[in-house]
């Protein structure tokens, strides 16, 4: 926030108070980042190629670049996205997430393998000094597959294209 915006972008991050940011998602992962120390926070989009680009730990390191954030202080909170259960993708692009972990990868010998973006998430936050115990992904409803649940959850993996959106946003206080 404050400086000029880009064309195109999947995270965004302030230390402003009172204002709140968001990301969306309706199969792909609204991630919140809070750093209660340095009172900045962070949120992004990350769907599957935006997993595979870093789009997590960029907004990690503009939190830290931008306003002196420690890694051992930022709490990441990965809302609700699609499941290893639904969501599957061409054998090349399930390579990559099998390179970063195997355990990323279900039926990978398949024509169109099981991926798991949310535990991906995870590896790419701690191989990036995000401490375990720091990212939230399992507490309440964090850990429900959005496709699974129509009653809690929009789906564009489930509804094709007419689907709505959830949203993940922080903001710090005043």
């Amino acid at each position: 926030m404050g400086k000029k915006e880009p064309e195109f972008y999947d995270a965004i991050t302030t230390n402003q108070r009172g204002v709140t940011i968001a990301a969306l998602g309706a199969d792909c992962i609204p991630i919140v980042f809070a750093d209660p120390v340095k009172k900045a926070c962070g949120v992004a989009h990350s769907g599957w190629k935006g997993t595979l680009l870093g789009v997590a730990m960029a907004t990690v390191k503009a939190m830290i670049s931008e306003y002196g954030c420690s890694l051992e202080d930022i709490i990441a909170v990965l809302g609700p996205s699609v499941g290893p259960c639904c969501f599957t993708l061409p054998r090349e692009s399930a390579s990559a997430f099998h390179d970063l972990h195997p355990t990323c990868v279900r039926l990978f010998d398949s024509p169109n393998p099981y991926v798991d973006i949310r535990k991906a998430t995870r590896i790419l936050l701690e191989q990036g000094g995000i401490l375990p115990h720091n990212i939230q992904d399992q507490n309440q409803d964090l850990n429900l597959c959005t496709s699974c649940c129509p009653e809690k959850f929009f789906s564009c993996v489930r509804d094709g294209f007419n689907f709505g959106t959830q949203i993940g946003f922080i903001s710090v206080r005043e």
